[in-house]
């Protein structure tokens, strides 16, 4: 779901924003929050189980709208009432976003991956969706929760905007509220009149036009013994034990500290790109088919360069800046002197022309390609954008005008 600074276009002057905020739980908080996630979990399971009995008996499938009466139904049993139906609702609308997913890539010729039933393991969030706009739940440092209770939270931030969205998630380290509002769109940021091409890679994490290497911090490698040494003491732990169940949490905290490393250099990053450059472009590359090669997959997916670019690219629309991305096909094997092009196994990384005699390093001679390409791109959408304004200019002036008589 939405991170802490997750952020798209609502409409022309508005944005939705997501706060995360951690918070200080007491135990009768704690109980009712499981409780409820606990209701939601087997509310998921109860639709998905109706849509494949439905399926199998009848040969069509069941959609939102019915399972939505059928809750109505439902909530005529006092074990069914006693819950919040927003909560329930939003059960019903994850298991629909599933099933829309599982559609989509059928349609793509995708792995399809149908949806399956949660465990307790795999079940971790509630929501509550506010068809109006309503006060925020946090007053001070209190957070209060419709249907569930109140406890304190860790301010971190000020909230901006009017509440849309409320979800608490349990992750190892504790529970967290994160709260979805409609916000303004901020003031764009003053041009700086500079572009940059951005070249990703592994052994740098990246490389900018203007000759600038941002080292790869390799979060996942720098962990790796840890992260072997906790696997290998929970694989000896006996299964239902406490000792496991207390690795277990050990082993997920682990992963959970390399994961927060690795988001806050990509804002970190990020956020500078679009401070300093006007326009943005970077490659757009197919992740999903480059990991499955196996000696390089575990060094790609430690970079996550998809997700830097959704950050990159939210952060850089709210600025006003331009993020585009290009063909990468080519860019290591072209020439940024002359245009020349020549094979590059992946091995050499210093590029030499065979043509003009340039010597320029590989990353730096793509990056460059990558920012002049994404420039033509620009230069070629502002074009048809003026040849449209022009024509319906032109028409305009050509229609008969009314005299009013």
């Amino acid at each position: 779901m939405s991170e802490a600074l997750h952020t798209m276009a609502d409409s022309e002057d508005a944005t939705i924003r997501t706060f995360e905020f951690k918070l200080r739980t007491n135990k009768n908080f704690v109980e009712a929050c499981e409780r409820e996630l606990e209701h939601s979990r087997q509310i998921y399971n109860a639709a998905l189980a109706e849509r494949i009995s439905c399926y199998r008996i009848t040969g069509a499938s069941l959609g939102y709208n019915e399972q939505s009466r059928h809750l109505t139904e439902a909530r005529a049993l006092p074990e069914v009432k006693s819950h919040l139906r927003a909560i329930q609702q939003d059960a019903l609308e994850r298991l629909d976003e599933a099933f829309n997913g599982f559609f989509r890539r059928i349609q793509n010729v995708e792995k399809p991956g149908f949806p399956r039933f949660k465990g307790k393991d795999r079940y971790h969030t509630f929501s509550q969706k506010y068809e109006k706009v309503r006060p925020c739940p946090i007053k001070g440092d209190k957070l209060t929760v419709p249907g569930v209770g109140s406890c304190r939270v860790r301010l971190s931030r000020p909230i901006e905007g009017h509440c849309k969205q409320l979800r608490i998630t349990r992750r190892v380290d504790g529970w967290y509220a994160l709260i979805v509002c409609e916000a303004p769109k901020p003031e764009p940021m003053p041009p700086t009149g500079r572009t940059v091409g951005v070249d990703v890679g592994i052994s740098s994490f990246a490389t900018l036009s203007n000759g600038e290497e941002v080292e790869n911090p390799r979060h996942l490698k720098s962990a790796l013994e840890n992260l072997q040494r906790q696997q290998r003491r929970l694989s000896r732990r006996q299964k239902g034990s406490k000792r496991r169940a207390k690795q277990r949490i050990k082993v997920a905290k682990a992963h959970l500290k390399v994961s927060r490393c690795r988001k806050d250099f990509h804002h970190k990053v990020s956020t500078d790109l679009v401070r300093r450059f006007d326009a943005i472009t970077v490659e757009d590359l197919n992740i999903r088919g480059m990991v499955k090669n196996r000696r390089l997959a575990r060094a790609i997916s430690d970079v996550a360069w998809g997700r830097f670019f959704t950050m990159t690219k939210g952060k850089a629309e709210n600025a006003g800046r331009t993020f585009e991305r290009v063909d990468p096909r080519y860019t290591s094997q072209v020439c940024s002197d002359c245009g020349h092009r020549q094979r590059m196994p992946l091995a050499i990384r210093v590029y030499e022309c065979g043509n003009c005699g340039a010597v320029i390093g590989r990353d730096h001679n793509s990056a460059i390609i990558i920012d002049r390409a994404g420039q033509a791109r620009i230069n070629a959408r502002g074009e048809r954008q003026r040849s449209m304004k022009r024509e319906r200019v032109s028409r305009t002036q050509l229609e008969p005008q009314w005299d009013g008589n």
